[in-house]
């Protein structure tokens, strides 16, 4: 492992529970970080928690203090996707990632990133990228059927696929709901259609344009007064012209007579002559069209009767629809409009249920790819981790990744496949669930197993392991600490132990310290030189009294392990 690898490189805690004030720096290689139960080891692991965006609380905050405070460094020389992600987000600083978490003892905390204030889905973004956190109950989560699944498809490098999956997916889920409330609505616009149609077809004969309905009223006028039309005109034309003696027209041309035979002697007469000529002319015309009406009119009761029908039909059915017989056109263009919505609808639902078999079809192709890659990994990881196992006191135990189809087709965010593991801990017995067959000790070497195994299928840099040999000992958890060890030869690995087999096989070690003094109790960390190591290992091997034989077998147990770098 060369000195560019990604890595945490330094971590600062102020005021955390029974922490004042802690600086620890990092190094390539592999890390242990021991001490006796209570130290405080595991209080580092959730400082670094909190600064990568993990729920805070305001008791973690030291008694008599206002606020915790944690700080993290990150080399992120080679991470480029971190880099580009911290370009995008202008939260970039030179290839440096520099995060900062403060919890206030009230309540409210803050997270930064490179000096800027940041939301904390942005520092987990962070987590995700460089560091990975295997908890000392991690083993409790493995019996989890989401787990087992979240485990596998680590291994497959299902999330690009998984990623795509999730947006079919929704986009389905949202087709399939839009689908199913307009289907329970489907029996309301049926009959909103037939109401529709019924009551267009009873509009339709009638020509219900607004240009038909103005003639048909006026003709009603019309008719309805006719014979006292014909009356008035046939008295006008008898006054102004027919009338033998008395009509205006026989007044006028005697006057005209009269003056004309005057205009020798009134010359000013003349312009006179021309008004009543003019008059003449126009009493003529005006009887000639009055005769033309009379001529033209009669009095026609059946046209009358008929016309006076049509007006009653349209009046029943204005009343019928609420509206007055003049705005009978513009109801029926609204009808016509309310029933092309309602047929664009179900073109519209016709749409839909197309695109929701279409989407469902993009669902079941992405979880159909998912299921190959999962078969593809299963079988390799399971002879992984068998192996592995096997080297952890379960000569005869061996694992088995089980996918098996959904019933009936269905398919979920994650896939198609319901993904199980399943164990059998003794030579001959049948494989079976992994909560049911393992005991307590033996879920947790086979958890171990798996992080071993899997901690290299991740690009993530740095992986810590807080207690996860817990039950383990002898010969086993030398094993354990040559398997972290061989992770450290690709990824930067610290490890909170109480055992020194394990302890022993670190580049590095580091003590963790209580101290209480008169009010308060406090922690302190000592980098560890090889005589100190020896003495540390010493009491992790021998407990309370330390004799030279413990001695000697630590200095033996940190001998047989190679200094160097993998």
């Amino acid at each position: 492992m060369g000195p560019e690898i990604n890595m945490l490189i330094h971590l600062s805690v102020r005021h955390l529970a029974v922490v004042d004030d802690i600086t620890l720096s990092f190094e390539h290689g592999m890390t242990s970080l021991t001490g006796e139960t209570g130290a405080g080891k595991s209080i580092l692991v959730d400082a670094l928690g909190l600064v990568l965006g993990d729920r805070a609380d305001s008791n973690m905050v030291r008694h008599g203090c206002d606020r915790a405070e944690i700080e993290a460094s990150f080399d992120i020389t080679n991470n480029l996707a971190l880099q580009q992600w911290l370009c995008e987000q202008e939260l970039d600083d030179e290839k440096q990632c520099h995060l900062r978490r403060t919890v206030s003892s009230e309540g409210p905390s803050r997270g930064y990133i490179n000096g800027r204030i940041v939301p904390l889905s942005q520092l987990r973004i962070i987590s995700e990228n460089s560091i990975d956190i295997h908890g000392q109950h991690a083993h409790q989560s493995l019996i989890r059927s989401d787990t087992q699944r979240l485990l596998l498809d680590t291994v497959a490098k299902t999330k690009p696929l998984l990623t795509k999956l999730a947006v079919a997916h929704h986009r389905w889920q949202t087709l399939k709901h839009t689908v199913a409330e307009q289907e329970l609505q489907s029996q309301q616009h049926l009959a909103q259609l037939e109401l529709l149609h019924y009551q267009i077809n009873e509009l339709v004969p009638l020509d219900l344009s607004e240009s038909s309905v103005k003639d048909l009223i006026s003709s009603q006028q019309k008719l309805a007064h006719a014979s006292e039309l014909m009356t008035t005109a046939q008295l006008s034309l008898h006054s102004l012209y027919d009338q033998e003696e008395g009509s205006a027209y026989s007044h006028i041309t005697q006057a005209l007579s009269d003056i004309e035979a005057l205009t020798d002697i009134e010359p000013r007469f003349a312009n006179l002559v021309e008004v009543l000529n003019s008059t003449v002319l126009q009493l003529d015309e005006a009887a000639t069209e009055l005769r033309h009406y009379l001529d033209s009119s009669e009095l026609d009761t059946n046209h009358l009767s008929e016309v006076e029908s049509q007006l009653s039909a349209l009046h029943v059915i204005a009343r019928k629809h609420h509206v007055e017989v003049e705005a009978l056109p513009a109801h029926y263009n609204l009808l016509c409009d309310q029933l092309s919505q309602l047929t664009n609808r179900d073109e519209h639902h016709a749409k839909l249920q197309l695109e929701l078999v279409q989407q469902e079809s993009t669902c079941l192709e992405l979880c159909k790819k998912i299921s190959h890659m999962r078969q593809q990994a299963a079988g390799p990881l399971s002879q992984e981790i068998t192996a592995t196992i096997q080297q952890l006191a379960m000569p005869g135990g061996r694992v088995e990744f089980v996918i098996l189809p959904m019933e009936d087709g269905r398919f979920s965010v994650t896939g198609s496949d319901h993904i199980q593991l399943l164990v059998s801990t003794n030579p001959g017995q049948a494989a079976g669930e992994l909560g049911k067959v393992a005991s307590g000790g033996e879920l947790a070497r086979i958890s171990l197993a798996i992080q071993v195994v899997t901690a290299g299928t991740r690009s993530v840099p740095t992986l810590v392991f807080d207690e996860v040999d817990v039950g383990i000992g002898g010969s086993i958890a030398e094993i354990v600490g040559q398997n972290l060890r061989q992770l450290a030869s690709t990824q930067q690995v610290i490890c909170i132990t109480h055992l020194p087999q394990v302890a022993a096989q670190a580049h590095r070690q580091v003590q963790v310290i209580k101290k209480q003094l008169k009010d308060t109790t406090h922690i302190e960390l000592l980098e560890l030189n090889q005589s100190q190591r020896i003495e540390e290992i010493a009491r992790m091997l021998g407990g309370v009294t330390i004799t030279q034989k413990t001695l000697s077998h630590a200095k033996e147990m940190l001998e047989q392990t190679p200094r160097k770098l993998l």
